[in-house]
């Protein structure tokens, strides 16, 4: 069974991840500092960074739709299923990277909502009063 491919998905797809958390703190210190021709730097390689963490995301699910098909299970089965069909040597750390996607996920939401506040709050006081 391909979970080697999984696998590489999903570290993947962390690294990328990874990779945009630490773009969202130099924005959060960037946007402390006021320096706007950084913070316009900066949301590209966010934008940029997006687009490779959803691509890797695609990937996985891409993947996951496969091996439920070879398995004979709807493509649309989550995860937990499929992930009990693998060895079970090989389901904890699947379960781990799993995890760790989703929590990742969670603190990028999070990140990305204060940075944005943060993006309301010093351009609007240091928007020219007309």
């Amino acid at each position: 069974m391909d979970w080697d491919e999984l696998v590489t998905a999903l570290r993947d797809e962390l690294q990328e991840k990874g990779g945009l958390i630490r773009l969202l703190n130099q924005q959060t210190e960037t946007l402390y500092r006021r320096d706007v021709a950084e913070n316009e730097r900066i949301e590209d390689q966010i934008r940029n960074q997006i687009r490779l963490a959803t691509r890797c995301r695609q990937r996985r699910e891409l993947i996951l739709r496969q091996i439920a098909v070879k398995l004979e299970m709807p493509d649309e089965a989550p995860a937990e299923d499929i992930l009990a069909r693998f060895p079970e040597y090989v389901q904890p750390l699947l379960e781990a990277l799993f995890t760790e996607v989703d929590r990742l996920s969670g603190r990028l939401e999070e990140r990305l909502r204060q940075n944005q506040q943060l993006k309301k709050h010093f351009i609007t006081e240091t928007a020219p009063v007309t």
